[in-house]
């Protein structure tokens, strides 16, 4: 089960409604409208802003643990920031509003709100791969099997992550399009999915790593593991913040881009050589590591789904629209100038995510 981390603050933005869409913040078609941004070559000036406020969507240490680590790594602390994580119902809303200053947001809800008009800027990559793991009730080997019941797809109507796992369930020889089943929707966390696996309430699910244990010991049959290189997540802030802040972005970018690096040492793909030292950061913010601590898998934590680079480009962004079924709309690639600067002061570069083994 996902568990909340101390460091965390109070519940942000939870009264939030939809922001109201700004008349003329769109270009034809949708597309965003914005100026070249040049910055300064060497390195970047003093943070304008130096307390900066991260908005996720749940509290989950694990995929979000390159910000507790960049605080207790002191990487924050040497670009003159502190950061504080909170949790926000919407966190584009958070965002736009200015009640966080950087969001990390689903892919294609991100494409979703720049479509509208609202303003926020796509300023990094997060995850830059997705897990597509399945479980289903023991006897239960092929996808007739699954007539007449119940499955769970994702934990809220609209969720477009939906559209992907349909796509990924046929590719790997589970067309459901091919059987008559009742799709329903528990909850955005996977632990109530879990909650209604476990009861008998749903036939199939998908999972993570941290719902396994309670899927096996109730004999789950888990019919599909696969990894793809689709964007997951992505970093957002209000196109104002931005402008104003652009020294500040590029020092948080850095200082973020460190951790990821950290975590995911000396590669993705190989067993994390700061394992030990990331789960003690774990523990000391009050997340239950002991069933990682003797894990021999490379992907104890999760650094599988990330890229170090923080990788986001046109490419991440039209197959999230092809893989979510969306209506095309173009990618400004001028959003990115501040992750490519903090990029360029590591000697790294944006290349996209490799093709890894999995599981």
């Amino acid at each position: 089960m996902r568990r909340s981390v101390r460091r965390y603050g109070p519940v942000a933005a939870a009264g939030l409604a939809a922001v109201t869409l700004l008349a003329g913040c769109a270009a034809p078609g949708g597309a965003a409208e914005s100026e070249p941004v040049t910055l300064a070559d060497g390195e970047p000036g003093p943070a304008e802003d130096t307390e900066i406020t991260v908005a996720i969507p749940f509290p989950d240490l694990t995929m979000y643990s390159m910000y507790v680590l960049a605080s207790d790594l002191g990487y924050y602390e040497d670009e003159g920031l502190t950061v504080e994580v909170i949790t926000a119902d919407n966190v584009t809303a958070a965002v736009a509003s200015g009640s966080a200053d950087i969001g990390v947001e689903s892919t294609g809800t991100v494409i979703e709100a720049i479509r509208g008009g609202v303003e926020v800027d796509l300023v990094g990559g997060h995850y830059c791969r997705q897990n597509f793991d399945f479980a289903a009730q023991k006897g239960i080997t092929k996808v007739a099997d699954l007539e007449g019941t119940s499955i769970v797809l994702a934990g809220t109507p609209g969720d477009p992550a939906e559209f992907q796992r349909k796509r990924v369930l046929k590719e790997e020889g589970w067309d459901l399009d091919t059987v008559n089943t009742e799709v329903v929707y528990p909850g955005p966390g996977s632990e109530s999915w879990t909650e209604f696996f476990v009861n008998d309430r749903i036939s199939m699910q998908p999972f993570y790593a941290d719902d396994l244990p309670a899927l096996e010991e109730h004999g789950a049959n888990i019919i599909v593991e696969s990894l793809r290189n689709w964007a997951n997540d992505v970093q957002v802030a209000g196109s104002g913040w931005v402008a104003e802040n652009p020294n500040t972005l590029v020092r948080f970018l850095r200082a973020t881009l460190k951790a990821t690096d950290y975590m995911t040492a000396p590669a993705p793909g190989e067993f994390p050589e700061n394992v030990d030292s990331v789960l003690d950061i774990y523990e000391d913010n009050e997340f239950d590591v002991e069933a990682l601590r003797d894990s021999e898998s490379p992907w104890v934590l999760d650094g599988h789904l990330a890229c170090s680079n923080l990788y986001f480009g046109t490419e991440a962004w039209d197959t999230t629209i092809e893989t979510q079924e969306l209506e095309p709309i173009e990618f400004d690639e001028s959003q990115l100038v501040y992750l490519e600067k903090a990029q360029e002061l590591l000697g790294i570069d944006n290349a996209g995510p490799e093709t890894l083994p999995y599981p």
